[in-house]
């Protein structure tokens, strides 16, 4: 799969050529090939293939020996030993970066030019040799990157890295997609299948009226000149009462079919919406840090709206009008089949060109969808954080950043209305110049059935008839050509639908998931190692016990993996070596939601609904009586403040609880966790951004919270973690030292006590 994408979106290799591979092989001899990436710019920008291959101790540097012509079957290949490379230097710009190998004396060793497509495996490969390269002068394996690599799928991965991540917003094939969304009528087989016989029957109908004013020009007005019709007032009256009842049973079957189809799309949306917001919470962390919240909103409403408006008009109006169509040219061709011929004929041509226009205004749908979600993605940024624009007085700068991206907007939608403006009326001239032919071809034999009394020729009512039918065979051809539109709407929508629903949860319970309720509370860490990109390791062995009750604090300088022990404490990331354990058993045997019932976290930045008090500490506990919420509030001095509220506890607070101070969002957070009464609890700078008072409540309730629980607290100021019964501190993804506060302390070159003395000396200067 990735093979054909790559070669699809980029057309280049999706592996080392043959002919490089075989002179890799000659070259750097019993060396396996541990990563490679492709430098596709030459000196002078054109594209071109040169290729880094990492050996176990060599870098191989392959380029075209001569001339690059879409292709090249000579290459030269550059052995370059690891260790001799000193330094990587990038240099970026704006659609390019060149990547320059330095010598240990300073030498330029190799220089490669290449397109941000290839950045992330270039990167890769810089890892991965640096990490080598430190391992041959070293004379040992680091522990930095993760074990095994297979090559081809690495290099694949990383140049297809921004496909994955937007593979709905490209353009897919439309018909896949349209089948898969028309199966969402299944269960509504009943309504669609009266929407879709009220719409045959309304296409009858609508056949009749043209057929009535022929016949009442033939069969009565022209018999009536002559008086060869005995009553023609009874049978002029019949015909009119027959159109008005053609037309009213119309309006009533469209009103029944318009009725039917609504509801039906609605539940239809309905489910979609419900069906993407409930897997979204199933998905991992990972996902949703790949994607803006924009472009998700956006997918839960304005694309199921859409499909909603596909549903209820596209489907039945699609078909309406190929019924029509097909109802129409048979009419025709009874008619008369050379007058038919000339109407049906440009048919296959207007197809064509209509598929054309859709290829075309489909990739500009995607492009304005993306421009929506970028806009949409300043609001939904700017709209929680206004507190922050208003300190700042940045309101001229987000309007200035809002109408950018409106105005982005608005030049793609015009890049559509132009396409389709320059379109449109030249189809509706081609169905004009048809007409002109099927009048310059008819009127003739209507003049010679008129000067031949009848014996040859075309009755004008016929003709009549006939050009009624004309145009009731170009109008849903240009209603088909107008749904296009809504067509290329409809897919682009649906595609980013079924994209999110196609994502594969990747922290999932296993189908024989251990249910271990209550937790006793012992976490072991077992030679942990874990990575976010498949390639360098953020924690790197980590191996240790923490027993039932235990408070353990974390500490260690930003970047050591502090919180990504405790993401997989939560599981929210599984282990790519060694296992985390609760009760000694693999987190990833138990059942996931059994579990993390069991763990409660209060973090730096606590997080409320838009609500009441009383429902945000009832968060996770949602059967509390009110008795639970006050005994729970009380534990995290914070009743106090609530009772002072205008209305208590029931008190709305608005979004993330900014009508809140941060010390009471703090203090309610604490509430909400000893309602939810963990076995396992994790505080993550829980008192970092308050003032010495409330930091002394929030203090005092967190002493109540962590009793008889396991805790892992994480801090800056390590002055809040003395009470703790172990310290583990970890720098640059290990756990280089573990102890109590005093027994780190004895160690003045250790870690933990130089960033002890660090903060005295900067607690002193604040002072002064």
């Amino acid at each position: 799969m990735t093979q054909s994408l790559l070669q699809k979106y980029f057309q280049q290799p999706d592996t080392l050529p043959a002919e490089v591979a075989q002179l890799v092989e000659q070259r750097l001899v019993d060396e396996k090939v541990q990563a490679y990436a492709m430098g596709d710019l030459d000196q002078h920008k054109r594209f071109t293939e040169r290729w880094l291959i990492l050996g176990e101790s060599h870098l191989a540097a392959v380029e075209p020996n001569g001339e690059w012509r879409n292709g090249s079957t000579a290459w030269r290949l550059t052995k370059l030993p690891l260790v001799d490379i000193e330094k990587w230097e990038w240099l970026e710009g704006l659609s390019s970066s060149r990547l320059n190998l330095i010598h240990r004396d300073g030498k330029l060793l190799a220089s490669l030019q290449f397109t941000r497509r290839q950045s992330r495996a270039m990167s890769n490969l810089q890892f991965l040799a640096e990490q080598t390269r430190d391992r041959l002068r070293a004379a040992e394996k680091p522990p930095e990157r993760a074990a095994e690599i297979e090559s081809a799928e690495e290099y694949r991965e990383a140049v297809l890295k921004a496909v994955f991540e937007a593979k709905s917003t490209l353009a897919v094939p439309k018909m896949g997609v349209m089948m898969r969304l028309l199966s969402y009528l299944r269960p509504h087989w009943r309504n669609v299948s009266i929407g879709l016989s009220l719409a045959a029957l309304l296409t009858g109908l609508n056949l009749l009226p043209p057929y009535l004013t022929g016949a009442l020009i033939d069969k009565i007005i022209r018999p009536a000149e002559t008086g060869a019709i005995a009553d023609p007032w009874f049978w002029l009256w019949m015909v009119i009462g027959a159109l008005a009842f053609v037309w009213a049973g119309g309006e009533f079957f469209s009103y029944l079919r318009l009725r039917i189809m609504a509801l039906t799309g609605e539940k239809i949306a309905a489910q979609l919406r419900g069906q993407i917001y409930a897997h979204m919470q199933k998905l991992s962390l990972a996902f949703f840090s790949a994607r803006s919240t924009g472009s998700l909103i956006t997918r839960v409403s304005s694309d199921t709206d859409r499909l909603w408006d596909f549903i209820t008009f596209g489907i039945i109006e699609i078909i309406v009008a190929v019924l029509q169509i097909i109802g129409v040219a048979i009419a025709l061709m009874l008619m008369d089949w050379s007058l038919a011929l000339l109407v049906l004929i440009p048919l296959p041509l207007m197809t064509w060109l209509f598929y054309r226009h859709s290829q075309r205004i489909q990739i500009l749908f995607l492009r304005i969808w993306r421009k929506w979600s970028a806009m949409t993605g300043v609001l939904s940024d700017v709209i929680p954080g206004i507190r922050v624009v208003k300190a700042f007085a940045q309101e001229g700068h987000e309007i200035d950043r809002f109408e950018e991206k409106n105005r982005a907007l608005e030049r793609e939608t015009d890049n559509l209305h132009e396409t389709w403006t320059r379109f449109w009326p030249k189809m509706v001239m081609l169905m004009h110049v048809c007409s002109l032919i099927v009048w310059s071809v008819g009127a003739p034999r209507v003049l010679r059935h008129v000067l031949s009394q009848g014996a040859e020729g075309m009755p004008l009512g016929v003709f009549i008839a006939f050009t009624g039918y004309m145009w009731m065979f170009w109008e849903p051809v240009r209603h088909l050509g107008m749904m296009s539109r809504t067509l290329n709407r409809a897919t682009s929508s649906a595609s980013r639908v079924f994209e999110v629903l196609d994502t594969t949860p990747t922290i999932v319970s296993k189908p024989d998931a251990i249910h271990l309720e209550p937790l006793v509370g012992r976490v072991t860490f077992e030679n942990v190692t874990f990575n976010y990109d498949g390639i360098r390791n953020v924690v790197k062995g980590v191996s240790f016990e923490v027993q039932p009750g235990e408070m353990i604090g974390l500490a260690g300088p930003s970047g050591s993996g502090k919180s990504t022990l405790v993401n997989l404490i939560c599981r929210f990331y599984d282990v790519k070596n060694g296992a985390v354990k609760i009760d000694g058993i693999d987190v990833r045997d138990l059942e996931l939601s059994s579990m993390r019932r069991q763990i409660g976290m209060v973090l730096q930045e606590p997080y409320l609904f838009r609500g009441s008090i009383a429902e945000n500490i009832a968060y996770g506990s949602q059967h509390a009586s009110l008795r639970d919420i006050i005994t729970a509030a009380r534990a995290a001095n914070a009743h106090e403040f609530i009772c002072g509220l205008p209305d208590g506890y029931d008190t709305i607070i608005g979004e993330r609880g900014l009508t809140l101070s941060g010390g009471e969002r703090q203090r309610i957070s604490i509430a909400r966790a000893i309602l939810h009464n963990p076995r396992i609890l994790i505080l993550d700078e829980a008192t970092s951004s308050v003032d010495t008072e409330t930091e002394k409540k929030i203090q005092e309730a967190l002493q109540r919270l962590v009793a008889g629980r396991t805790t892992f607290a994480i801090a800056h100021r390590l002055s809040t973690l003395s009470a703790a019964d172990r310290l583990f501190i970890m720098e640059d993804g290990k756990l280089v030292e573990q102890g109590t506060h005093e027994e780190l302390l004895a160690k003045p070159e250790g870690v933990y006590a130089k960033l002890h003395r660090t903060q005295l000396e900067l607690q002193a200067l604040i002072a002064v």
